[in-house]
Order: structure tokens, then sequence, then C-alpha cells
């Protein structure tokens, strides 16, 4: 039986703490407790929640201690935290450090049935630990047992979004349970999937099985490796759905209990047949997760089991989905795709990637220009009635390059929205131009100012915010084309060139001559990302 949000609230430190919102959540399962540290959500925190990963059901702390009075902040941390899983926040020092808790963050936790509990108001001698202690010890209570393993693994990963609810998610949220290492592989040992415990712990589960003469006994006791300090059980799952694939578990110390072990099979076993794809599709999967991951070994084990060359891969594209059509995109985009792409390339790996789709390819000898099967690609995408983003990213030499880009188009692409508002297709140049604008924005008010200073001349003028607009459009939007500029602001063609001459008039230059635009560019790129 899990721990719930609701069991939570009886511990003597939670005891008179209050449930202020979201009390749909309550009988949320509790797997982990955390804190949040740092809770401004600027390009930093944006990188920290690209890097860690983020499997659900821990409860979360904070004093919200650097973003006391801004409730805008407040409310972008509970968003961020209820998308990846987490299941509450527990607010330490309000009337102390945070005045008060606003409406707005009640009315989104209600939104979200994220239950927003309030310890004592106005109380300077709150300790974290004291709840975090509690906590862990009602969590490692209920944990101890195998009793109730399957279902409290299936029902977090069926709270998930659905792009977690892949088989590495399964693995790490059973290691983190059964506290041992676990790693699924098929009859030939190629590890598919892993997950280590503690996540730090440097071993790899393919070495180790590619190494060894002879296996365990299924279900049987234990190999012993490294002179006793791991122990190795195997526990094959036979379910015909399964394909032959294996369980490996490693436990440093202590014995597992064998209904543990069996349960943990069955975890994995019924995962597969709830979530798996088949057995192409999901190795498949794990391909394109272990390039955005930069995991060499795992991608050269599971390349060698499609004959992959991935060293010839030198391109990913990837495609956003607009939210509102979040089913229809995870079932049709990817044969779209692979339809309107496989003649161009050689080698071509496609999957969803955290509810995005992302390709991998290199290009034939006689294949067209990539420009023209992105133009190609977004013209199949609208005429089968799919909203989505294409960001493509040419010359990626090595699977760093890849990791790199991929979490700047993870960063970058909301604010390259509104920069270019209307495009549908943007380049890893743009979206690093995008990033360059808001890493300035995160500088202060000062490099915010030069940045914007070129467009100074223009604000004096009577009509400075038309001749800004006019200009924004020009550069950003129209590539410098008064006929693109006209059609885009619905004015005559001669009214857009008498605007252009008296910004050239008030800026020293003409509007578009090098190098002085770049400066002009970038002005006006943040002047759109600052909201005008």
């Amino acid at each position: 039986m899990s721990v719930t949000v609701a069991d939570l609230l009886k511990l003597p430190s939670l005891r008179n703490a209050r449930v202020a919102a979201g009390a749909g959540g309550l009988n949320k399962p509790v797997s982990s407790i955390s804190v949040l540290e740092y809770a401004d959500p600027n390009p930093i925190q944006d990188e920290l929640f690209q890097n860690v990963d983020f499997y659900g059901s821990e409860i979360v702390i904070t004093g919200f201690m650097n973003i006391p009075r801004d409730v805008d902040a407040q409310c972008v941390n509970i968003r961020r935290l209820a998308a990846v899983g987490e299941v509450g926040l527990i607010l330490f020092y309000v009337g102390v450090f945070m005045p008060k808790v606003d409406q707005a963050l009640l009315d989104l936790a209600d939104e979200l049935d994220f239950p927003l509990i309030i310890m004592p108001e106005h109380q300077m001698n709150q300790r974290y630990s004291e709840v975090i202690c509690e906590v862990m010890e009602a969590i490692f209570r209920d944990q101890n047992s195998a009793a109730g393993l399957v279902g409290d693994i299936l029902q977090r990963i069926s709270l998930l979004p659905d792009y977690q609810r892949t088989m590495d998610s399964v693995l790490r949220l059973l290691s983190d349970r059964i506290r041992a290492s676990a790693a699924l592989a098929d009859s030939g040992r190629h590890v598919l999937s892993a997950a280590n415990w503690p996540r730090t712990l440097e071993l790899e589960p393919e070495s180790i099985l590619s190494n060894l003469s002879a296996l365990p006994d299924p279900y049987g006791p234990p190999m012993e490796l490294e002179r006793g300090r791991f122990l190795l059980y195997r526990c094959p799952l036979t379910d015909l759905a399964a394909h032959g694939m294996e369980l490996f578990l490693l436990k440093e110390g202590d014995v597992l209990p064998t209904e543990m072990v069996r349960q943990a099979a069955e975890v994995v076993r019924l995962s597969v047949n709830l979530w798996g794809r088949g057995h192409d599709r999901e190795v498949m999967g794990e391909l394109v997760r272990a390039i955005l991951r930069d995991e060499p070994l795992k991608m050269r084990r599971l390349a060698d089991i499609f004959s992959v060359d991935v060293a010839s891969i030198h391109s990913m594209w990837l495609l956003h989905s607009a939210s509102s059509q979040t089913e229809r995109f995870q079932r049709e985009a990817l044969p779209l795709a692979e339809d309107a792409l496989a003649r161009a390339c050689n080698t071509l790996v496609a999957d969803y990637y955290e509810g995005d789709l992302v390709v991998f390819m290199d290009w034939a000898e006689h294949a067209p220009e990539p420009s023209v099967m992105a133009e190609a690609l977004c013209g199949q995408l609208g005429s089968a009635g799919l909203d989505a983003i294409l960001i493509t990213c040419q010359e990626l030499p090595t699977t760093a390059d890849v990791r790199r880009a991929y979490l700047t188009i993870r960063s970058s692409h909301d604010d390259a929205a509104q920069i270019w508002p209307d495009c549908r297709r943007y380049t890893l140049q743009e979206l690093d131009f995008a990033r360059g604008c808001r890493d300035t924005v995160g500088r202060g008010e000062e490099a915010v100012r030069q940045t914007l200073a070129p467009l100074d001349s223009l604000r004096t003028h009577r009509e400075g915010a038309e001749l800004i607009r006019t200009l924004g459009v020009y550069l950003l939007d129209a590539d410098r084309s008064v006929t693109r500029t006209a059609q885009a602001l619905f004015l005559h063609k001669n009214t857009v060139k008498y605007r252009l001459q008296q910004i050239s008039s008030r800026l020293g230059y003409p509007a578009g001559k090098f190098p002085e635009v770049f400066t002009l560019y970038t002005a006006c790129a943040m002047q759109r990302l600052l909201g005008n």
C-alpha cells in the first residue's frame, strides 16, 4: 500500500500544516521528498530542469526564499513541478520570508490538483529536517515490504506524462524502490535499458553481462561478483510479448527477498506489455534516447542490433507539436516523417522523446537540399492537419554536439517563437541566437539597454512605435523584402518604402546595410522578447 500525500498529513511534523489548495491530489502516492533550493525561473534553472531526470511522485519542500514576492515566478515553479509528475508542495516560512500566499497560486494549485500544504505561519522555529526525516521514515517502512510493489510502480508510471512512460522510467522507479541496479536485456545480452542504484554508481551493465562466462539460474540464488560485493539476480520474462527479454538485478550488500525479485520481474513484464510498442520500436526508441543522452556504450550496443551506422549521422531534426494535438501527433507524426525523409537518407533513426519527434539521419549523395526537404515535410504536416514546429540541426559531428543542440532547443524554442511568431521552421543557429538574447536579459538592465540602443533614435520620433514595428517585420519576418513586409502589415508598398526612408534617415544609414544590420536585428529581436 503506497504512502499518499494525505497519509503524510497525519505525521507529527505536519499535523498542524493545512492544505490551502489542490485537495484533488491528496491521494497521489509519494515516493520521496526533495527541497527546491533555487526557485528563480531563469536560464540556470531551465538548464537544471533539462539535465535532471524527474520520474514523479516526489513531494517538494520550499520557502520560495529568493522569490518571496514574485507571484508569477512562484506559479511557474508550480507548473513545472506538476508537469514532471511531482505530487505536491510543502511551503515553509509564510509570514516570515514570504509575506502571504497569493490567490493566483491557490487557484493554480486547484486547477492542477497539486496539493499546496502550508506550514504554520509566522513561525521561524520550523525545520525542514523534521519533515524530511518523518516522511522518509514512512516511505521506507512502506517500501521495505514487497507487498504492493507491482501496483505502486504501475500507478506511478500511469501518472507520468505520456513521453515519460518508457522502460527507462520503469527501471529507474523500480531501482529507487528496491535500491538495486536494474538492466533489461534481450536474449543476446544486449542491454536495452538500465538504471543504476545509486545513480552515481560507475558500473556498465553491458560490460558486466558480456564478460560473464555463465549466468545465474533463473529466479535462483544470486551470483556473487567482485568477491561478494554485488549479488546478480536473473529474471527471465517468459511472456511472449516480452520477446525473450530478461531482467537483471544487481544488489550491493543485502540480499533481495525472493518475493521482491519476482515482483520486480512482474513489474517489468507488465510494463513491456502496457507501454511497449513492439520489440523493434522499443529498441529504436532506446537508441534515440542513448544518442540524446550521450551514452556511447549503450548507443553502440543498440546500433549493432539494427546495423545502424551512427557515425554517419550528422543531422538531427525535431518536431514539436501544439499541446492541443498531443495524442494525434504521437500517433501520426512518426510514420509521416519516416515516409517523407527515408528516400533522401541512407540511415534514418526516429522516435518520440519527451513529447517531441526526433529524427537522426545522414543524406544520400543525390538527395535534395535539406532546406528543400524541410519545406516539403512542413507541407506534408500541414496537409495532414498537424500543427507542428520543425527545428533542423545540421553538421553535428559527435553525440556531445547532439546533446548540446537538444538542450538548446528545449531551453530556447519558446523564446524563438516569441522572436519569430509566424515561423514554422527554425534552424539550430536561430535557436542559438534566441538563447543569446535570453542570456542578455539575464545579465541585467544595463546589458539590455545597450542591446536596445540602436533603436533609441526611432523612439523619439512621433511615429516611433510604428517605425520600430515596421523595422522588426522587415528584418525578422520578411528577410528585408519590401513586398513581404507590406503583406505582413497589410500596407501599400509605398507606405513601407516611406517608413524605411524615415528609419534610415533617423539611423543615419540604410536599414538593411551590413554590418550595421547585425546590431539592429538583435535590437528588434530583444524588443519582441521583452514584449515590446
